[in-house]
């Protein structure tokens, strides 16, 4: 079997100079995955415009970049040009599978392929699977998120101190000021998590509080989006984000499991049961 270092020592060097915190997650992600018996490896990071030239240009016989041919048959891979894509940042990391001998690429997006997209969204990723236009299911990006801290002003603490608030952490003004309140809050909250406590917050802490947070809207039958898919996540069916017959037994039974109200229903005492630490 492959070892472990062996894909991330090829992961490094496929991805290259990506931002410290990309190459973190990256590295936590290979490791969680491996542990469940999946056996992922990044194909490509940082990218240049020259190498973004590359990718744009198959499916297209006559692209040109900066005066050069770059065109070729194929099929359409990226729909970003030169200086349009996250790779040039060092934010965005392409992934597959390989056979546990680590000699075979697997590109079924299949079960396995999707809970490793999904527990990198956990960490803060966003996945191409997820568009709507192209699907891109090899990759992930880490979107510029502004850090909330001590001193932050603003519309994004607003929405920490009311997140915080509706879990019981927070008690003071909703007033869009991160003062002393606020960030023991926010340390509390991390405490409880199990994530890093700095008393910022990050992607990975306004992640967190985003699934926390109960949406306000109770989840049936008929729901479609990233919180039934949180909740089929919690109850053991089939995350395809569509709230159908399936999703609502696995909630009913779970219902009854915690000796809760039996109605296939997710409102707040459900969901502070399922998110609720």
């Amino acid at each position: 079997m492959i070892a472990l270092e062996t894909l991330k020592s090829r992961s490094r060097n496929n991805m290259g100079n990506v931002h410290p915190e990309v190459e973190k997650k990256v590295d936590k992600l290979l490791t969680e995955a491996y542990e469940r018996g999946l056996f992922v490896q990044i194909s490509s990071g940082f990218r240049t415009y020259e190498e973004q030239a590359v990718l744009y240009g198959k499916g297209r016989p006559g692209y040109t970049y900066k005066g050069k041919t770059y065109g070729r048959s194929g099929t359409i891979v990226t729909y970003a040009e030169p200086g349009e894509s996250n790779h040039h940042s060092g934010r965005a990391v392409d992934f597959f599978l390989v056979t546990p001998d680590g000699r075979t690429a697997l590109w079924t997006v299949d079960h396995n392929w999707r809970w490793v997209a999904e527990r990198a969204k956990e960490m803060g990723f966003s996945w191409g699977g997820d568009w709507s236009s192209f699907k891109d299911y090899a990759h992930l990006e880490l979107p510029f998120v502004h850090y909330v801290r001590r001193g932050s002003q603003g519309s994004l603490v607003n929405d920490v101190q009311e997140k915080l608030r509706k879990l019981g952490y927070y008690t003071g003004d909703i007033d869009g000021s991160f003062g002393p309140l606020t960030e023991e809050a926010v340390f509390t909250f991390q405490k409880k998590e199990g994530i890093q406590v700095d008393g910022s917050a990050g992607p990975e802490t306004l992640q967190r509080l985003d699934i926390r947070t109960y949406p306000g809207t109770p989840l049936r039958k008929g729901s479609r989006g990233e919180k039934v898919k949180a909740v089929q996540k919690k109850t053991g069916t089939e995350t395809d984000g569509i709230f159908g017959s399936r999703t609502e037994a696995a909630v009913r039974a779970y219902q009854d499991s915690r000796r809760l109200e039996v109605d296939g229903i997710v409102g707040p005492k459900t969901w502070r049961s399922l998110f609720g630490r």
